[in-house]
């Protein structure tokens, strides 16, 4: 890390473990509030990380968001979600919905969808190609919490988790309750939501729909969003069975980015920011996942069996007057993942286990034309098949009641085939060996140290392969890397925190360079960084929120050397306030910092940096008996600001792909 990063380093750890001193001084005492200080650190309970009952033993920065986190955030999507944790990022080309929204684990930019790895219950959510996943498909009512775990994951989940796993939770357990709500805001943006849920001491479950619609903030980007989510628990004495059903349909227009042309004076992103030059691109999706389960609870050991059945469909049109095209495609797989979670003792220490097996298999198709009235017969039609099979084991040793020990392998076979049916055939089998283990040191109830190692890896997509196969290219060889991590962990009455370090080096990294396609480059690249998570309870009725990276992620050999990989902010920053001002009213505010970044494809970091960015939003939400009605203002300031832009060497010339400005909407609810 640069020198320019150790002074503002320093300074955001020193701010942060104050608290964690005069924890230290005061260990024992009763915080005023009348929360016991000795009270044990937030245990993350990961049953669905494929970790059965282990808690706070994991050697990593975890993080975890509640549900009463969620319900306090002055945010409208699962996206704004994630974007609020230290060294997670969301990316947003059209800034409404979670509709093309990425996230971004540990600074991978525009590869981010295929390095940071997405789960639902323990299940994948990543897709075989490139597609971001469909975070609007999850009603933030149905999650329990989220869970965080950067640099690890790979061995319990498999390739892809090259940043890090995300793992969304649904609850346990649901009550019976009715919730509607009606929104209304600008855009012409009206959407409703109707959610039901029951439980007794056998069976609950919860059932939702949601829809969206907007004209959108900038001209071609009307959206029409339908989701519908289903989450059943059924309990017996010692089998729990569930089911969780999801489904959605989404219909978007594309506005395509605004150019910047200084040589020619065009700045579109500036002078007219929701302008289009594409009013006839549009894409439509439409999918659903059915994943079916059951545990087994036995006296020293419980046995898991997950299943999943998924089908997406896509279809796109780009009105390119020299190349217009239109595409559509279709995936559909099954994944079967049984395992067993144990425990047995050797003398004092005591050891949690978990060996599982995964099975994944895909189909997925492609066509393309110039007009979608030139179906069904495709000028170019893309077939492949891909196989994911994976032995993994997983141990936690408690050495001391102080320290506990991680260690995990997992073994995992990949086949692939790919066809043309104008072309070549090709097919690619690769092993991929994966590994991870790391100490946790907690020499108070409240406070722990860790350390840990990895090894990653993942395989290129199928729209990445498919590429280099249609140009009679070999298909990408897997991306491998090694991350460490070390940092500290603690909670203190009114507040918890925690501060991680990552320094990881990838080789054979797969990127896209204009005019190759998508390659593995021959030298390596290296990230590192710092994150805070810290929220704090001020007053009975006054939360704060303060988390912040300070990440650099650059080429560590060849002709880029010490260059920035292009779309990743050095600093980047979230801070919220929440204020029960009333019994009835509660206010919310935030406000988001993402520093300067270089273009996308401008690996020469030769063209200038893409503007840093302030965004605030304020929420105020009244509530009486079952009734309630929420007021959210986004981008307060009304800047003009970009998460996504591009540079064309070819052209020599910018791309952005604007934000909306200052926008409101308006909820008006039930809850019975």
């Amino acid at each position: 890390m640069r020198s320019a990063h150790l002074v503002p380093a320093a300074t955001l750890i020193c701010a942060a473990l104050n608290p964690v001193f005069a924890f230290a001084q005061t260990e024992g005492r009763t915080a005023g509030d009348g929360a016991d200080t000795n009270a044990a650190l937030a245990r993350v309970e990961i049953t669905a990380s494929r970790t059965g009952h282990l808690t706070d033993a994991l050697p990593v920065g975890a993080v975890v968001l509640t549900a009463e986190d969620i319900r306090r955030m002055p945010v409208r999507s699962l996206a704004d979600v994630l974007d609020t944790v230290a060294g997670v990022r969301a990316s947003r080309l059209y800034g409404i919905s979670d509709s093309q929204s990425t996230i971004d684990l540990m600074g991978f930019g525009a590869t981010a969808t295929q390095n940071t790895l997405v789960l639902l219950n323990g299940r994948r959510l990543n897709d075989i190609d490139m597609a971001s996943v469909d975070f609007s498909a999850i009603p933030l009512a149905a999650i329990e919490r989220i869970e965080i775990l950067p640099g690890a994951g790979g061995v319990l989940y498999g390739n892809g988790a090259s940043g890090g796993a995300i793992n969304i939770i649904t609850r346990d357990r649901y009550e019976q309750s009715l919730g509607i709500e009606a929104s209304a805001g600008s855009f012409n943006t009206r959407g409703g939501t109707l959610w039901a849920s029951q439980g007794n001491a056998h069976t609950s479950g919860l059932f939702s729909v949601q829809a969206l619609n907007s004209d959108g903030y900038r001209d071609n980007n009307a959206l029409r969003q339908r989701t519908a989510f289903a989450d059943l628990r059924h309990r017996l004495d010692d089998t729990t069975f569930y089911l969780t059903v999801q489904a959605d349909k989404e219909e978007l227009g594309f506005p395509g980015a605004r150019l910047i042309d200084a040589s020619a004076g065009i700045n579109e992103s500036r002078d007219n920011p929701r302008g289009t030059n594409t009013p006839n691109d549009w894409a439509d999706r439409d999918g659903y996942s059915i994943m079916p389960g059951l545990v087994i609870h036995m006296e020293t050991m419980d046995f898991h069996l997950d299943a999943n059945l998924r089908r997406k469909r896509q279809s796109a049109f780009f009105d390119d007057a020299s190349f217009p095209f239109y595409t559509e495609a279709e995936i559909e797989g099954y994944g079967v993942t049984p395992r067993l979670n144990g425990r047995f003792a050797t003398g004092p220490i005591r050891h949690d286990w978990t060996f599982g097996w995964d099975l994944y298999i895909s189909e997925y198709e492609t066509n393309n034309a110039d007009s979608e009235a030139n179906f069904p017969e495709p000028a170019n039609k893309q077939t492949g098949d891909q196989r994911q099979e994976a032995w993994y084991g997983f141990l936690t040793s408690g050495i001391t009641d102080s320290l506990s020990l991680s260690l995990g392998a997992r073994s995992e076979k990949v086949e692939q085939d790919f066809r043309l049916a104008s072309g070549p055939q090709d097919s690619q089998n690769d092993r991929l060996e994966l590994y991870e283990g790391g100490l946790t040191y907690q020499p108070l109830d409240n406070f722990a140290l860790f350390a840990s190692a990895a090894r990653t890896a993942r395989v290129a997509s199928f729209d990445e392969s498919i590429f280099l196969v249609s140009g009679n290219l070999d298909p990408v060889t897997p991306q491998t890397g090694r991350v460490y991590t070390t940092g500290m962990r603690w909670r203190d009455g009114r507040q918890r925190s925690s501060i991680t370090y990552w320094r990881a080096r990838y080789d054979d990294e797969i990127i896209f360079i204009p005019g190759m396609g998508n390659v593995n480059l021959e030298d390596r690249t290296q990230r590192q960084g710092y994150t805070l998570n810290s929220q704090w309870r001020l007053d009975d009725d006054i939360w704060l929120t303060v988390n912040g990276t300070l990440q650099t992620s650059e080429f560590d050999e060849g002709p880029f050397k010490g260059n920035q990989i292009p779309q990743i902010p050095r600093r980047s920053g979230y801070m919220q306030i929440d204020w029960d001002a009333r019994p009835w009213l509660t206010i919310s505010a935030s406000q988001r910092y993402v520093g300067t970044r270089y273009y996308s494809d401008d690996n020469d970091n030769a063209q200038g940096r893409q503007d840093s960015y302030r965004w605030t939003d304020l929420a105020a939400t009244a509530r009486h008996r079952q009734f309630y009605i929420k007021g959210t203002v986004h981008n307060l300031q009304d800047r003009n600001v970009s998460d996504s832009g591009f540079y064309s060497a070819f052209n020599d010339n910018f791309s952005e792909y604007p934000l909306p400005g200052r926008y409101y909407l308006v909820a008006i609810g039930a809850e019975f």
